[in-house]
């Protein structure tokens, strides 16, 4: 299995901003950071019911689908104002080095 790190930003753009968004070409996916009770997460940014834009909504702290309003839980990405709608945000490890964060994806080989 090979492991593949990407440089997303660095914790003080994470600070100054409610989340970063970035597209990772490699992966075909846009990824979104953000801190959500003092932990950082990183999701990918595409709603998987139509492939809408996913923002952090900081007042009710949880991720919400810009197109149809579907909401994500913030820790796991499962859908929760749908009980019907089973499918959910997928999820990237990322790693804190020298003050930048880079998401990883392991891939099979």
């Amino acid at each position: 299995m090979k492991k593949f790190k990407k440089k997303i930003c660095t914790i003080s753009h994470l600070e100054k901003n409610n989340y970063i968004k970035k597209w990772v070409n490699e992966w075909k996916d846009e990824v979104i950071i953000f801190r959500h009770n003092g932990k950082i997460y990183a999701k990918s940014s595409i709603c998987p019911h139509f492939g809408g834009p996913i923002v952090y909504n900081t007042e009710k702290k949880y991720l919400e689908c810009y197109w149809h309003g579907l909401q994500f839980s913030a820790e796991n990405g499962k859908c929760s104002n749908q009980k019907t709608f089973l499918a959910c945000l997928d999820s990237y490890n990322f790693e804190l080095k020298n003050k930048n964060i880079y998401i990883i994806k392991n891939e099979n080989s």
